[in-house]
């Protein structure tokens, strides 16, 4: 149980600094875009921050998928 938290925190942490650093990367460029759902439209993004975020809840949903299907008992 211990080593699926250590999994699971590490995984969360590495996610937020990801996206940190994607925030402080993605401030100053000047192309942007926005994405079209069916019912209204977000606030112009550049593009870079849409697929890094993506990657990051791409990488954050793995993450916590294997680590919750590790299976801790000794087979002894």
């Amino acid at each position: 149980m211990f080593f699926k938290l250590q999994l699971l925190t590490l995984n969360i942490a590495s996610a937020i600094l990801l996206i940190f650093f994607l925030c402080l990367g993605s401030q100053n460029l000047e192309k942007k875009y926005k994405l079209d759902f069916l019912i209204n439209k977000t606030v112009a993004l550049p593009i870079g921050f849409i697929m890094g975020t993506s990657f990051t809840l791409g990488l954050l949903s793995g993450g916590i998928t294997s680590v919750l299907t590790i299976d801790t008992k000794d087979k002894n």
